[in-house]
C-alpha cells in the first residue's frame, strides 16, 4: 500500500525529502566555503571626477605582512579593479609574486592572503588618498585607519572623499578608495628624489 501525505505517494515524499536534504547540504557546504575565501574588490577612483584609476598599487596591511618586504600589493586593472581572497586556513594562503606589476618586490596577482580582524586599506604616494587633506604633512604616504574586514565584507566601505564632490555607495565585499593625482611639486619631489636625478 503506497504511503500518501498531503497528495504525494510515498515515492514523491522520498524524492522531495532527498532533494531537501542535498539542498541542506548544499546550502552549508558553500556558507562552510564561503567562511574558508572570501573575496574583497578593491574599487579605486579619482576624487575629483569619479572616473576610475588604473595601474594604482593598493594594499590593505593591517596584519597581512607576508614576510620581511613588507605588505601585499595587487594592481587595479582599466576599470580600476583589484582583488584578493581571504582565507583562515593556512595551507591555503597563496601570495604569487611578480615584479611587472612594478608595485615594487612584493606586487602580487589574485593573492590568497590570511583572514585577519582589521585591513588598513593603502594607495601609494603615487596616488595619494583624498581621505586626508591634501596640506597634512606627510598626507600621501598615510594608511586609513584600519577598518574591521567583517564589516566590510558584510556590508562594504567607502573611504572620506577631501578632494571633490564625488561619492559612492557601499556594497558587500567592495572597499571604495578615492585618490587624487600628484601635484606639480610632488612630482618634482618624487623626481629629485628617483635614481634619475638630475638628469
Amino acid at each position: 500500500m503506497p504511503i500518501t501525505t498531503g497528495g504525494m505517494s510515498g515515492r514523491t515524499l522520498f524524492a522531495t525529502r532527498f532533494a531537501a536534504r542535498d539542498f541542506t547540504l548544499l546550502l552549508f557546504a558553500l556558507c562552510t566555503a564561503a567562511l574558508h575565501a572570501q573575496t574583497i574588490t578593491f574599487k579605486i577612483v579619482n576624487g575629483q571626477t569619479g572616473r576610475p584609476v588604473a595601474n594604482v598599487c593598493v594594499s590593505a596591511a593591517d596584519g597581512w605582512w607576508q614576510n620581511s618586504l613588507g605588505p601585499v600589493f595587487i594592481r587595479t586593472d582599466k576599470n580600476g579593479v583589484a582583488q584578493l581572497r581571504l582565507t583562515h586556513k593556512d595551507n591555503e594562503v597563496g601570495i604569487s609574486y611578480n615584479l611587472k606589476l612594478y608595485c615594487g618586490p612584493t606586487g602580487a596577482i589574485n593573492p590568497v592572503l590570511k583572514y585577519e580582524d582589521t585591513l588598513k586599506p593603502y594607495t601609494t604616494g603615487y596616488y595619494p588618498s583624498c581621505a586626508h587633506p591634501q596640506n597634512m604633512p606627510d598626507a600621501r604616504w598615510k594608511a586609513l585607519d584600519p577598518v574591521s574586514t567583517k564589516e566590510v565584507l558584510q556590508n562594504g566601505f567607502v573611504s572620506m572623499n577631501m578632494c571633490g564632490k564625488v561619492t559612492a555607495l557601499p556594497h558587500p565585499g567592495e572597499v571604495v578608495l578615492f585618490v587624487r593625482p600628484r601635484t606639480f611639486s610632488e612630482k618634482v619631489h618624487d623626481w629629485q628624489n628617483s635614481d634619475a636625478f638630475p638628469f
